[in-house]
């Protein structure tokens, strides 16, 4: 009997015609370096922008110098590192699918290290290098070219835009919203426009609502604003403590006439005549006069010092104390010295706020007593707590 033994099927021979050919399998392999360089380049790239962005609002970083520019690279690395790690989450779950079938931006630990390194520290580090090293035409660099984009208009221009607005104004109203408008700023570009109005204005420091307003603006830049008064104290001449006042008033009441050859004449003469006094009064070598006087700079630092938030200054006391004994002052400055010390002081300054009540001065006196209460109404109140 014949046994017939059945062919093994060879590879060759390809399937059986009841078999189906099977598809090919969908997941080919892939390179992947596309979403590669989108993870190197999105991350320095965003970095870039922001921190542009953030200089351009920044008062006080400036790009221009060498410390900005610093904290700019530092600051670039630091942020490229961080959304670099926070991308690569995002995309970790699609190539963890993937796996070997994929060459480039695996999600094996080694290739993901590779890639922060890359991305958030040699990338960053080579394009800042690059940024201020290529020279572009006209003699700039892509940095600088991009600092002068992103920062169109700084705010030391707007704080002088308006300071020059101030003083242009011709109504105390219009002076007196620009100086608020200083003070809500609040930066040193700010700060050094309000005292160019201490300076250039003259009606600044004749009483009234602008007087206010610029005394309440400097008051609320606390100690910035209290050392650079502190040295405009100083620096007040004695011909400034003897005469200004008197002078000023005088030429407001000269400038108040109908102008005529007569008032110009006078104008002139005072002119000479305070120019006189400012040169016999500097030939003088006297350490203190001996005359009271005062202008009006002086009572306005003080009333400013009196309308800041200080609890304590031991310095500012100190100048407190110096300034009411020293009768170069006039009585108004000394008086306002005196409540300067109440509000600064201790139990150990009320006897020297008593010596005042014996002080010839009315004016001296009548501080005195408002210092004293004041004092002492603060130490009822300390002691209570």
């Amino acid at each position: 009997m014949d046994a017939t033994i059945a062919k093994a099927p060879s590879p060759e021979d390809g399937p059986p015609e009841s078999e189906p050919a099977k598809p090919p399998s969908p997941g080919g392999r892939t390179l992947g370096l596309g979403g590669l360089l989108i993870e190197l380049v999105l991350p320095v790239a965003f970095s870039a922008a922001l921190l542009l962005v953030l200089a351009s609002y920044a008062a006080y970083w400036d790009l221009r110098r060498p410390v900005g520019l610093g904290i700019f690279g530092l600051l670039l690395v630091a942020l490229s590192l961080f959304v670099s790690i926070r991308v690569d989450g995002l995309t970790l779950a699609r190539r963890q699918r993937r796996g070997r079938k994929q060459l480039l931006n695996r999600a094996n630990p080694r290739a993901r290290l590779f890639k922060f390194v890359l991305g958030g520290l040699l990338i960053p580090i080579a394009a800042l290098a690059a940024a201020n090293l290529l020279e572009l035409p006209n003699h700039q660099t892509p940095m600088s070219l991009a600092i002068r984009l992103s920062i169109s208009k700084p705010p030391a221009a707007r704080a002088e835009q308006l300071a020059n607005a101030v003083l242009r104004a011709e109504s105390s109203a219009a002076r007196v919203q620009g100086i608020v408008a200083l003070q809500t700023l609040r930066s040193g570009e700010a700060l050094d426009q309000l005292l160019r109005i201490l300076s250039d204005d003259p009606a600044a420091l004749q009483g009234g609502a602008e007087y206010q307003a610029l005394s309440r603006a400097l008051a609320s830049y606390g100690a910035p604003a209290r050392a650079k008064l502190r040295q405009r104290f100083d620096q007040v001449s004695p011909s400034e403590r003897y005469f200004a006042a008197g002078f000023e008033e005088l030429k407001s009441e000269i400038d108040g006439r109908s102008p005529n050859p007569a008032a110009e004449e006078e104008r002139e003469r005072l002119q000479a005549a305070r120019a006189g006094l400012k040169q016999a009064l500097s030939l003088l070598e006297v350490d203190a006069p001996s005359a009271p006087g005062g202008g009006p700079l002086p009572a306005f630092i003080m009333q400013t010092f009196l309308q800041m938030s200080l609890q304590k200054d031991p310095d500012l006391l100190a100048f407190a104390h110096r300034t009411a004994v020293d009768a170069g002052w006039s009585d108004t400055v000394r008086g306002q010295a005196l409540l300067l010390i109440a509000k600064l002081g201790g139990k150990d300054d009320l006897d020297g706020l008593y010596a005042y009540l014996e002080s010839p001065s009315p004016l001296l006196r009548t501080r005195a007593t408002q210092a004293i209460a004041t004092l002492q109404s603060k130490l009822t109140v300390a002691a209570g707590d």
